[in-house]
């Protein structure tokens, strides 16, 4: 990237709502031309390898690959472009996960538009390791969740939708909180409900919590 042209960003997140919200964000400073956007895992890997990318943008859990391929394929096919995770969870483990895997910072999408700007300015500077400020805010308030691995049936969007069920939200709360649908919500709810053997969502939170592991 030339001195003075803008920072060429790819965003990656399966809401097309959130790349929009993102590409307006970022390009009204006219720092930041957003080069690319993908909703999946494989758009995601085809704009690593065609495109001219100085940034990237993207959520935890891509459709089309596990949690964080695309923060893997980033670090393999861009190495000197920073990766900033974008993402709806404030899990720790999620964060240590990330940054294990090279990514920059770890920030929230509840993150106010002037925060995130600013968040990605110190990436673009060489720091490292910058996390939301918000990140374990609810975990220390709320019943903690076993760790993920002890639900290892469940997957990364999951586990999400189920420790929102924790907090109490509903579907909708849910999808605000996630940036999804809240038929998508109803799809992982249901589907949560199947593999931890819970008759509804209150009796699914009273096994994860009062036993830690779902039936077998």
């Amino acid at each position: 990237m030339a001195q003075g042209e803008p920072t060429r960003v790819l965003v990656v997140d399966a809401s097309q709502l959130v790349t929009e919200g993102l590409r307006v964000v970022l390009q009204r400073t006219q720092r930041f031309r957003v080069a690319g956007v993908a909703h999946t895992a494989g758009e995601a890997l085809r704009g690593l390898r065609a495109l001219l990318v100085d940034l990237v943008i993207t959520d935890i859990d891509v459709p089309g690959a596990a949690p964080l391929q695309t923060v893997r394929d980033a670090r393999e096919h861009r190495p000197r472009s920073p990766v900033v995770v974008l993402s709806g969870t404030d899990a720790r483990e999620w964060v240590d996960a990330a940054l294990d895997l090279g990514a920059s910072a770890y920030l929230l999408k509840t993150t106010p538009a002037a925060e995130l700007l600013s968040a990605i300015a110190e990436v673009l500077r060489g720091r490292s390791a910058v996390v939301d400020r918000r990140v374990g805010e609810q975990a220390q308030m709320l019943p903690r969740l076993p760790p993920r691995t002890a639900l290892e049936n469940l997957s990364a969007r999951e586990f999400d939708v189920l420790a929102e069920l924790v907090k109490g939200l509903d579907n909708q709360s849910i999808a605000n909180r996630l940036f999804i649908s809240t038929d998508t919500v109803k799809s992982h709810v249901k589907s949560i409900l199947r593999k931890l053997g819970a008759r509804d969502r209150a009796h699914a939170v009273a096994i994860v919590l009062g036993r830690g592991v779902p039936h077998r």
